[in-house]
């Protein structure tokens, strides 16, 4: 009887390490995961690499952001993110404080804070803002930012 009852607790044991719970199969920890997403993210944002930064973003993706909304990633590229980041000098852009949240095995929603800093024409631009993006798992495999909007404000001056 002792054998048996230490096979199946094995067997219990083996079969939580092979398959992990439902909806985790990503990752035991979904915030760390999209840390890392994003610190990608941020290297081609820094980078101006509007190629990598598409790889990022669902052709359908929506854009809240300043007020505005950009329907697409076509939109967003050439109407606002690739006009901007031309302009943007001595660019520093970064999440941190990044949480995630599983909404079924191909989606989750992300929370993050960020920061940019850069002249842009005559302005120095110094913020900081709140992201919040639904990603979805497309066919490839590659997680992607189906909807973003963010928010931001002037960090205050240091005396």
């Amino acid at each position: 009887m002792r054998s048996k009852r230490t096979a199946l607790w094995l067997a219990l044991i083996l079969a939580t390490l092979v398959f992990p719970a439902a909806g985790i199969a990503q990752d035991a920890s979904p915030s760390k995961m999209f840390a890392e997403w994003l610190a990608g993210y941020d290297r081609a944002f820094n980078a101006k690499d509007l190629d990598e930064l598409a790889t990022y973003y669902d052709p359908d993706v929506t854009i809240y952001e300043g007020g505005g909304v950009n329907d697409g990633w076509a939109d967003y590229r050439g109407h606002h993110l690739g006009p901007e980041l031309k302009g943007f000098r001595d660019l520093e852009f970064g999440h941190r404080n990044v949480k995630a949240h599983w909404l079924g095995e191909s989606s989750a929603y992300v929370t993050a804070e960020y920061q940019l800093k850069t002249q842009y024409e005559d302005r120095k631009i110094d913020v900081t803002g709140l992201a919040t993006m639904i990603v979805t798992k497309s066919d490839d495999g590659k997680w992607r930012i189906r909807h973003s909007h963010t928010s931001s404000r002037r960090r205050p001056r240091k005396e």
